[in-house]
């Protein structure tokens, strides 16, 4: 089989290559990939900067979604031919892969595969975070930091698609607010303006005449988490789930105490690598919002085999909004 395989992280030596066929484990299934989404994590993996790489050679990529081919002698959820997304640490950027049968989840009759495999790593993230670690509830106000990625994006629509009642998207790249603002935006956030800490939380106010944010999910860190603490409503909270910015901030807790804020962080790969059941949840409930037509998977860019690293090369040149897939 064909997959793409990174030989060395000190010097972005990646390539596609031809491997040997992977075999399932008693526990796990193979599955041939007919889409895989294009994450954050595919970048840092190049350079070796992502905490769950393997040592090279390996492959990366994490949400595969494709056809059962074969399945482990302990396996008895799924069957040759079913149609699955799997979450994988590595590995889905290839013709076929293995995953933890308990970490593969059937597709309802209408998602396709390249809809399926957008909406894996970024949907989840976003679902997640917002409403079992963010505790999201109806008519609340609810602000995306890094709004314009796959996870980001994500998250404006489920924010909206959830019950928020005014949902802010901080940008980065305030030239793309007209697509955050077509995925349910109402407001956009300027993350680029002169003094921060205080131009932040004027335009929260703004917009939100003086109520501030319930719930704000950080994708940037640095001084955009600063600012953001400012603009926290009494008992709202923050979630962090990660640093585009390159920057770990450090948390003011006077901040905290003076309005009862709450700092939670959030990734996926907690759930993943313990196959928590929560991962077939979210799972299911991301699929109801999609076929009911309240969410879409935000494809940007479909992507052959031999295109994976234009679709990794625009996440990092930040001209996505939204998720590229390869269709293999």
């Amino acid at each position: 089989m064909r997959a793409v395989v990174i030989t060395d992280t000190s010097n972005r030596s990646v390539s596609i290559e031809e491997v040997a066929d992977p075999v399932p484990g008693d526990n796990e299934i193979l599955v041939d990939v007919k889409a895989c989404g294009i994450n954050f994590t595919d970048l840092l993996s190049l350079d070796g900067k992502y905490q769950n790489n393997p040592p090279p050679p390996f492959t990366p990529g994490k949400d595969a979604a494709g056809i059962v081919a074969a399945v482990g002698a302990k396996v008895t959820g799924h069957k040759v031919g079913d149609r699955v997304i799997a979450h994988v640490i590595h590995g889905a950027m290839a013709e076929k892969t293995v995953c933890p049968a308990a970490l593969a989840f059937p597709l309802p009759d209408g998602v396709e595969f390249d809809a399926a495999a957008a909406m894996g790593l970024a949907y989840l993230t976003g679902y997640l975070a917002l409403t079992r670690r963010g505790a999201m509830q109806q008519g609340e106000v609810v602000m995306i930091n890094g709004a314009s990625g796959g996870v980001g994006l994500a998250s404006v629509s489920l924010a909206k698609a959830l019950g928020a009642s005014v949902v802010l998207a901080g940008l980065t790249t305030p030239s793309k607010g007209d697509a955050v603002k077509a995925a349910g935006a109402d407001a956009i956030i300027d993350l680029t303006v002169d003094d921060l800490k205080d131009n932040l939380r004027a335009q929260v106010l703004a917009a939100t005449g003086g109520r501030g944010v319930d719930l704000a999910f950080d994708l940037v860190g640095g001084e955009v988490f600063d600012a953001t603490l400012r603009a926290i409503a009494n008992e709202g909270r923050v979630v962090v789930s990660g640093f585009t910015s390159g920057t770990i901030p450090s948390v003011r807790t006077n901040y905290l105490l003076l309005k009862n804020i709450s700092v939670v962080g959030s990734t996926i790969n907690y759930y993943i690598k313990d196959a928590s059941p929560l991962v077939g949840e979210a799972q299911a409930a991301l699929y109801d919002l999609l076929l009911a037509g309240k969410i879409t998977p935000n494809i940007m860019n479909r992507l052959t085999f031999d295109q994976y690293m234009d679709g990794i090369k625009m996440l990092e040149d930040r001209m996505i909004v939204g998720k590229s897939v390869v269709v293999m």
